[in-house]
C-alpha cells in the first residue's frame, strides 16, 4: 500500500471537510468527485478515488447522525429508494442464477480486457463482480446520505447549497482543463502526477490526433470529460435561462470550450443536445439573446464572448487542415475506426448474452459492452434495468404527491438538475458502460435530497423565483412536530415505515 501525493494532500483536506457545516462537504464531495484518475490509496493494482474517499466519510457522518437521533431514518427518502434496493437484490439474485446454470457457457468480455475482442473469455466469477457489488453499496449509501442530509435542510437553504456545489465542481473540472491545456501548448507546469495517480487506471493524459492535443482535464480520457461537461453544460444552460447572470454564462462558454478542446466524439454529441435545446429555447421565446436591459457586467461579458469567438475563428482558420481531418476521425469516418468496431462487438456480445440467459443476465461486472444501457442489460437482465430506469423516473416526476398547486414550483426548482442528470444519462444510452460512476449517483442523490426536502416544509406553501429564494405563502403553519410524519421519518428500532 502506498499513499500518492494526492492522498497526502486529499486525506487532511477530507477530514477537514467531513466536520464543516454540510454546504461545505457537498462542494468538496463534487470536486473530489472530479478527480476520478486520482487516488489517495494504491492498494496493488487498486485505487481509492477521492470521491468515494471523501463519500465514505459523509456516508459515516450520516450514520452517527442518525444514532445521535435515535436511530431516525427518512421514510421518504427509503420508499423512493425501493426500486433500488430491489435492484441490488435482483444483482445478487442474478449472480448466484449465473453461476448455477451459466457458468463457462456463455462468452463474455470483462472489463478490465478494454474492448479487446481477442479477451473474451467464459463467464466465470471474478474480481470484477465483487468490486462492482461493493461500489453498488456503497452508491445507494452515498444516495441516501444526501437525501437523509437534504431532508433536515430548508428546500431554499439546500436548492442554493446544491447549486453551489455543482457550480464549483464545474468550475474545478474547467480550470483543471485550461490549466492542461496552457501546460500543452505552452508549457506551463501541470501537476500530472496530482491528477493521474490512480494504479488502477492506465495513464491517457496527452492524447493527440492529427498533430492537436486532445484534453481530458481531472477525468481518465476525453471521452469522460465529453461524458461529464455534457451534464454540466445542460445545467448551466437552465441555469442561465432561469438566472441570466455572468456566471452563468461563462459556466456555459467554459463548458463548450473544454468539449471542443477534447475532440471526443462524446462531446460533440453534447454540443449538439446543447444546440438542440438552445434552438428550442429561443424558438419558443424562453431565452433572449440580448436581453431587454444589460448591466455593466453583462456589457463586458458580452464583450468578452465575442472576442473569444473572434480569436477561435482565427485559431480554426489557421489550423483546419489538421481540424477537418480530426472531425473526419471522431465523426464523419468514425464508423471505420478499429475503437467503433471493438465497441460494437462489445455491444453485439452484450446483446447475445441477454439472449442466451434468456433474459436474465450473467452477473453486475461479468460483461461490459460500450453503453450502460447494454451492460444493465447483459448483466442484470430486464428485472435490472426495469428497475434502475424506474428510479431514474421517479427522479423526474417533479412535485409528485406535494399538492397540485405546488407542482410548477416544484419544476422550475429542479430543472437545472433534472437536465444536468438528464446529459450524463442521455450519453449512458450509447456510451460510458460504467454504472460506478460518483457524478451520476450524487447528480441523483441531489435531486432525491430537493425532493425530500420539499416533502419535508410542505412545499403546498411555497412561492419560489429564480433565485432560490422560496417563501411561504399565506395559510396555516404547521406545527414542528408534524414535519417528521410529513417526510414519513421513520424510527428504525421501531421499525416502521
Amino acid at each position: 500500500m502506498n499513499i500518492p501525493i494526492t492522498g497526502l494532500i486529499l486525506i487532511p483536506l477530507g477530514a477537514i471537510l467531513m466536520v464543516l457545516p454540510w454546504r461545505y462537504c457537498l462542494a468538496g464531495l463534487v470536486a473530489f468527485a472530479m478527480m476520478s484518475p486520482a487516488a489517495v490509496v494504491n492498494v496493488g493494482r487498486f485505487g481509492l478515488e477521492p470521491g468515494y474517499f471523501l463519500a465514505l466519510l459523509l456516508i459515516a457522518r450520516t450514520a452517527l447522525s442518525a444514532m445521535a437521533h435515535g436511530y431516525t431514518l427518512n421514510g421518504f427518502a427509503l420508499g423512493a429508494m425501493r426500486p433500488l434496493f430491489h435492484f441490488l437484490a435482483i444483482v445478487l439474485l442474478v449472480l448466484f442464477v449465473a453461476l448455477c446454470f451459466f457458468q463457462g457457457h456463455v462468452e463474455t468480455l470483462p472489463g478490465t480486457a478494454g474492448f479487446k475482442s481477442g479477451a473474451v473469455q467464459p463467464f466465470a466469477l471474478g474480481r470484477n463482480n465483487f468490486t462492482q457489488i461493493a461500489y453498488l453499496l456503497i452508491n445507494l449509501c452515498v444516495v441516501y446520505s444526501l437525501a437523509h442530509q437534504g431532508a433536515r435542510r430548508g428546500v431554499e437553504t439546500l436548492a442554493r447549497d446544491w447549486d453551489r456545489a455543482i457550480v464549483v465542481g464545474l468550475l474545478f473540472a474547467v480550470l483543471v482543463s485550461l490549466w492542461q491545456f496552457a501546460s500543452l501548448y505552452a508549457g506551463l507546469p501541470f501537476p500530472a502526477d496530482f491528477f493521474y495517480s490512480n494504479a488502477g487506471y492506465n495513464r491517457a493524459d496527452s492524447q493527440t490526433m492529427v498533430g492537436l492535443f486532445r484534453i481530458n482535464g481531472p477525468f481518465e480520457e476525453p471521452s469522460t470529460l465529453g461524458y461529464t461537461f455534457t451534464g454540466y453544460v445542460l445545467f448551466a444552460w437552465l441555469r442561465y435561462r432561469l438566472r441570466r447572470t455572468v456566471l452563468s454564462g461563462l459556466m456555459v462558454a467554459g463548458c463548450i470550450f473544454c468539449m471542443l478542446v477534447s475532440t471526443s466524439t462524446t462531446a460533440f454529441v453534447g454540443l449538439a443536445l446543447l444546440g438542440c435545446l438552445a434552438l428550442f429555447d429561443l424558438a419558443t421565446g424562453r431565452v433572449r439573446i440580448l436581453p431587454r436591459t444589460l448591466s455593466a457586467a453583462q456589457i463586458g461579458f458580452l464583450v468578452l464572448m465575442f472576442a473569444g469567438i473572434l480569436v477561435g475563428s482565427v485559431v480554426i482558420a489557421g489550423n483546419w487542415p489538421a481540424i477537418s481531418l480530426m472531425l473526419d476521425n471522431v465523426i464523419f469516418d468514425k464508423a471505420d475506426s478499429t475503437s467503433f468496431q471493438q465497441r460494437a462487438f462489445a455491444d453485439f456480445l452484450a446483446i447475445k448474452i441477454f439472449v442466451q440467459t434468456y433474459g436474465i443476465g450473467v452477473g453486475l461486472g461479468s460483461h461490459k459492452a460500450n453503453s450502460l444501457l447494454l451492460t444493465l442489460l447483459s448483466n442484470t437482465g430486464i428485472a435490472g434495468l426495469v428497475l434502475f430506469c424506474s428510479f431514474v423516473y421517479g427522479l423526474f416526476r417533479a412535485g409528485s404527491g406535494l399538492g397540485d398547486s405546488s407542482r410548477p414550483n416544484a419544476v422550475r426548482l429542479l430543472l437545472p438538475f433534472q437536465w444536468g442528470l438528464a446529459g450524463l444519462l442521455v450519453i449512458h444510452v450509447f456510451s460510458n458502460p460504467n454504472l460506478s460512476v460518483l457524478t451520476l449517483w450524487l447528480q441523483m442523490g441531489g435531486l432525491l435530497a430537493l425532493q425530500a426536502s420539499l416533502r419535508a416544509v410542505g412545499a403546498s406553501r411555497l412561492s419560489w423565483d429564480p433565485g432560490y429564494r422560496i417563501s411561504p405563502r399565506p395559510g396555516p403553519a404547521v406545527p414542528v412536530s408534524q414535519i417528521g410524519r410529513e417526510t414519513g421519518s421513520v424510527r428504525a428500532d421501531k421499525g416502521a415505515v
